[in-house]
């Protein structure tokens, strides 16, 4: 339990520093283009963070990766509202595929 703690902590805040360098990178390459918003490309961070943590311990459920996939296309069209919504359950469907591999392998009664 207390590895779930720390790595949702590690989570957290890798997708804050990601989130930051990010949206920093994406206004420099735009130009005048629109950019997403700081809020949408910290969700996005968050949500590639909590995939890759899945991911790296077996625990990625399909949800994640298809919302995932989901949030990215939406960054390329700079959709900040879809972005945001598809990042969550990203975030989400990881957070929980994570909980589960944590979770005992069987009941006992």
């Amino acid at each position: 339990m207390n590895s779930c703690r720390i790595a949702i902590c590690l989570l957290v805040g890798s997708g804050l520093v990601m989130g930051a360098a990010g949206h920093g990178a994406r206004a420099a390459e735009s130009g005048s283009k629109p950019v997403l918003s700081t809020e949408a490309t910290e969700a996005l961070a968050r949500a590639e963070s909590g995939v890759a943590l899945a991911t790296a311990k077996k625990a990625l459920w399909t949800t994640a990766a298809s919302a995932l996939a989901q949030a990215q296309e939406a960054a390329k069209h700079q959709d900040n509202a879809a972005v945001m919504k598809y990042a969550a359950v990203a975030a989400e469907q990881a957070s929980l595929g994570m909980a589960q591999a944590d979770g005992p392998l069987t009941s006992q009664h």
